[in-house]
């Protein structure tokens, strides 16, 4: 009687249209039948083992042919624990009935999630009562939720179900009703709900082989590249299961031949799955989803053996295959996750670290045999090649020497050698340099590789040469002559970023290609562009050098590092001028040049200030217009309208670029804050672009000095309100236009910047009103009247950072400017903005200030700050 009270007690409760009743009694009755639940299971077991002991009692009592009083007793306990279940079971039944079915669909989503997990739990618990679809089809109503977590409830509840091969039979008919739910599920906008629906699907498909067709799988397949990695490993774990099959033990252990390997078929088929869907740029997705659950893909010797053996493969499955493997060799001893793969952030322990030691190790012992011969095969693939040259900077050097294996070692410098000589793009240079940097980190290896790489340098610089004194020499290079000349510099550039080269003594040969002393010939952009590269890694080595101590006469190595940095500048503010070819790469270079001959390089060593670059206004100038053309310039010219998504990209990366250097160089005190104001007056119109690198810009340059900060953003408004008044016919500004509204707008954006703090910033803010008023009130030198009064509406945007006994200071400072009392502008319009910013300057609500003006303006936002700050001018300031 006491249970049948409490039940009915949280029944009752369950009903309740108070939340907190209704929540505490729906947890505590899916609790107690819980508790019931587990009540029923030891009735269970305890009516088997009743029914043993009869089944022993009545053997005993056939062989004494006599009464037996334990037999008795036996059944009577038997009648009494069927009793206790039914009556146990028609409580189960009545909590379910009278709480469950109404509160699973309750309007909190808090209660949904509790009836569901306790649901799962009994299924799980006691399969024999409620695995039933009268059951189960409540989880399947829920798979349609709103809410995420009661979705993930549902998935988390049937996971362990179907990992019971028990209970197969009792899943079928609600794994065909509900697939087309669960299947759609794994694209859900939630994470977590995805994740757990590709486990289920993988779960499924385990246990009902034929119940998914392909266009169930394909949106699967296709997850294993999204950007989620906990997904695409959910994903990859069900493409192990449905395309990857492997023995019972999962291991691939070492074969001779690619014939002897359990995992060559499934690398072909890995292969043809990555051709068929398409997504060729993504092999690091593809690996990063598999790694750490198929063990083919760290087979890198059988993939090497197909490559060599399998002349059936084709092209395309080659260089896919290539792909893969280089994908899969860096991120085993790496351990970096693509670029772009979000992956929750942990720290390597002493496993993962032993682990990453291990995969690099076998890597190495792997891939020395083969990789001159794969070299070798491919040399005429640029792709191809330039993939395989990223292995070898992932070797540990030191097996070549443990193992005996210094023919593997020469075979590779040969192979490298010949690379050289055949290839000319970039990126199957640039790892060709790196790895022969490599090896000068390790003594033993240097010893065998150095002689090989002067010899290669000393050639490369003899070709340079005779091709620069060609282009000196004749009037004009044909075709063939030209990519020569390019060829050799691209490989120069190359090497000088990882290797110093001043015994070679070129910096005549760059220099003179860059800027002939005639100055009759031009060379093309591309040669321009790698010999700015390498006049400018030619500095930084001799500047590095002489940092270090490594030059034996110091100060005629100083002054020869002057004359020639002078020279570059020189070249390189020429082809500013000229707005030549390869301007863009001559503006990236020259702002690294001034940074790395910056103020600081004299602050930390006193012998290498006459190396301090000082920057004069004609080129700060310069630079400047040059960044605001090309960054800020017209973007909807014809040309630019005829580029493809992809060459808009490359554009606005190399707009960014320019604009990242041009901030540089004012963050780290090389052009003053003041120039900050050229591009800072585009923040708000090219907000999209740009607004993370000119925020972050203000945030520095307001960090560095406050108050120069503050004359800037004045100075940008100012620059702006001066262009609106160039674009107007009558030299006016319109307050109620929509460039107005625009200028207001930056002007709020610079506003929010000074923080809440109105102490902290006190003296910026003050900054910003008495250089704003100064210029607003400037007089006409004709009539003496000022004419950017227009100016002060501006400045609105800023009084609410104004303190409270700071205005009154502001607004004498604003009368005593002005010139003309209050009284005697009467109805004049030219005065109405100096009224509204005398307006904001008292203490009156914002709508009081906005109104003076409602009347005339069109629906234009007032730009009412409410937070309050900073200080005021000095009434002795003129």
């Amino acid at each position: 009687k006491m249970m049948d009270s409490v039940i009915q007690l949280l029944t009752g409760l369950a009903d309740s249209q108070v939340r907190a009743f209704r929540h505490t009694a729906t947890f505590a009755a899916l609790k107690l039948s819980s508790a019931l639940v587990d009540v029923v299971l030891e009735l269970v077991r305890q009516k088997e083992q009743n029914a043993r002991q009869v089944e022993t009692e009545k053997a005993k009592t056939q062989k004494q042919r006599g009464g037996n009083e334990r037999l008795e007793v036996l059944i009577t306990n038997k009648q009494e624990i069927e009793e206790k279940a039914v009556d146990v079971r028609q409580m189960l039944q009545y909590i379910f009935k009278s709480v469950f079915v109404h509160r699973y669909r309750d309007v909190l989503p808090d209660i949904r999630s509790i009836c569901i997990h306790e649901l799962g739990n009994w299924m799980y618990i006691y399969p024999q009562h409620f695995l039933e679809d009268s059951f189960l089809k409540y989880i399947g109503w829920s798979l349609y939720d709103k809410i995420p977590d009661v979705r993930v409830k549902c998935l988390s509840a049937l996971l362990p179900l179907f990992e019971r091969e028990e209970v197969y039979n009792k899943l079928e008919l609600f794994t065909n009703k509900f697939k087309e739910r669960l299947v759609s599920m794994v694209n859900d906008k939630e994470t977590d709900v995805a994740i757990k629906a590709c486990q289920l699907i993988t779960n499924i498909y385990r246990c009902f082989p034929d119940l998914l067709t392909i266009k169930d799988c394909v949106p699967i397949y296709e997850l294993v590249y999204c950007n989620n990695r906990g997904l695409a490993v959910a994903a990859g774990d069900f493409l192990n299961t449905k395309v990857f099959q492997t023995d019972a033990g999962g291991r691939v252990q070492k074969r001779k031949s690619k014939k002897d390997s359990i995992n060559a078929p499934l690398i072909v088929d890995l292969i043809q799955f990555f051709i068929e869907s398409e997504c060729h740029d993504h092999a690091a997705y593809l690996v990063d989803a598999l790694i750490d659950s198929n063990p083919m893909i760290k087979d890198w010797q059988c993939m090497a053996e197909l490559l060599l053996e399998h002349e059936e493969l084709g092209d395309q499955s080659e260089s896919r295959l290539i792909e893969v493997m280089v994908c899969a060799a860096k991120q085993a001893a790496t351990g970096e996750p693509p670029v772009g793969r979000i992956a929750p952030k942990k720290q390597l322990n002493a496993k993962d670290q032993r682990q990453m030691l291990d995969d690099r190790n076998r890597l190495t012992e792997q891939f020395i045999p083969v990789l001159p011969a794969l070299l070798q095969k491919y040399i005429a693939d640029r792709d191809k090649i330039a993939n395989l040259l990223q292995i070898p900077l992932l070797f540990e050097l030191e097996l070549y020497l443990a193992g005996r294996l210094d023919k593997h070692l020469d075979e590779l410098v040969k192979m490298l050698m010949t690379i050289i000589e055949k290839h000319t793009d970039d990126e199957v240079l640039e790892p060709v340099a790196a790895i022969f940097e490599l090896f000068t980190r390790n003594v033993g290896v240097n010893q065998h590789t150095e002689t090989a790489r002067l010899t290669l340098l000393a050639g490369l610089a003899l070709q340079l040469k005779q091709h620069a004194q060609r282009f000196h020499d004749e009037d004009h290079l044909d075709e063939e002559d030209e990519a020569a000349l390019l060829a050799s510099f691209r490989k120069m550039a190359a090497f000088a970023s990882s290797h110093d080269l001043h015994h070679l003594d070129l910096w005549e040969v760059f220099l003179g290609v860059l800027a002939p002393a005639d100055g009759s010939k031009v060379a093309s952009r591309d040669v321009r562009e790698k010999a700015l590269l390498c006049c400018f890694l030619a500095l930084t080595w001799q500047l590095d050098r002489i940092v270090n101590d490594q030059e034996p006469d110091r100060q005629s190595a100083v002054d020869m590092l002057r004359k020639r940095r002078d020279s570059f500048i020189g070249a390189v503010t020429g082809i500013l001028a000229e707005m030549a070819s390869g301007c863009e790469t001559a503006l990236l270079t020259l702002c690294d040049t001034l940074l790395l001959f910056s103020w600081k390089l004299g602050e930390k060593d006193e012998d290498l200030e006459a190396l301090v670059c000082h920057v004069d206004d004609d080129l700060e100038n310069r630079i400047t217009q040059f960044v605001v053309d090309n960054v800020f310039g017209d973007s909807d010219n014809d040309l630019e309208k005829t580029f493809d998504q992809q060459q808009q990209i490359e554009l606005m990366h190399k707009r960014r670029n320019l604009l990242a250097q041009f901030c540089k160089l004012i963050i780290y005190g090389v052009f003053s804050i003041q120039v900050s104001a050229n591009v800072l007056q585009y923040y708000t119109k090219f907000y999209t672009d740009f607004g993370d690198i000119l925020k972050y810009c203000l945030s520095k340059c307001r960090e560095m000095d406050k108050i120069q900060c503050s004359r800037a953003v004045v100075t940008a408004l100012s620059n702006h309100f001066d262009g609106l008044k160039t674009a107007s016919e009558d030299r006016n500004v319109d307050p109620v236009s929509d460039e107005f509204n625009a200028l207001r707008e930056l002007a709020k954006r610079f506003a929010l910047t000074f923080g809440a703090d109105p102490i902290k910033n006190r003296e910026a803010v003050a900054t910003v009103h008495r250089e704003g008023i100064v210029f607003a009130l400037e007089a006409n030198q004709e009539d003496g009247r000022p004419t950017n009064v227009s100016f002060l509406e501006v400045l609105i945007e800023f009084s609410n950072k104004l303190m409270r006994q700071d205005k009154l200071a502001v607004m004498r400072y604003l009368d005593k400017h002005a010139k003309v009392p209050t009284a005697a502008m009467g109805d004049d319009p030219m005065w109405q903005p100096y009224l509204l910013y005398r307006s904001s300057l008292q203490d009156k609500a914002a709508d009081d200030v906005a109104s003076v003006r409602s009347f005339t303006t069109r629906g234009r936002g007032r730009g009412r700050g409410r937070g309050r700050a900073t200080p005021t001018p000095s009434e002795s300031d003129d």
